[in-house]
């Protein structure tokens, strides 16, 4: 009777450690690939905040003093739908930082991008994009 008693603690304290792991999995990081001949790329970093997801743009190149809007669209970079999913805090000098009310895993799908414009007054000009990946 005690063997088996080992073996269940010795599983449920497996278990304990691979639940442990899956949801301190680091965050996700979304390469961003310039558009429209554009020289900005960069990364989109993804972290899980319980039912939130924290989004860190940073972009090389971004032209200095220009607010470029930032979203996450439905899609991919090839076929974004137009319409944004979730507005980012607007890109100033190469930099966003948002919380959106949305967890990660809903996010890694396979069905989201993040992209740039080239500016509010020419927000029709992508300059940059970046398919969230699945886990």
């Amino acid at each position: 009777m005690n063997r088996y008693f080992g073996l269940a603690l010795a599983m449920v304290g497996m278990l304990g450690v691979a639940g442990g792991r899956a949801e301190a999995a680091g965050p996700v990081i979304v390469k961003l690939t310039p558009m429209n001949s554009s020289d900005e790329s960069g990364n989109a970093t993804l972290t899980a905040d319980g039912a939130k997801t924290k989004v860190l743009v940073e972009i090389n190149g971004a032209p200095k003093g220009v607010a470029q809007p930032v979203h996450v669209h439905k899609g991919t970079c090839a076929q974004l739908d137009p319409k944004p999913a979730y507005g980012l805090t607007t890109l100033t000098d190469g930099k966003s930082e948002t919380t959106i009310d949305v967890p990660l895993n809903t996010l890694q799908t396979g069905a989201f991008a993040i992209n740039g414009h080239k500016s509010a007054q020419d927000a029709k000009t992508y300059v940059f994009c970046g398919n969230i990946p699945t886990p």
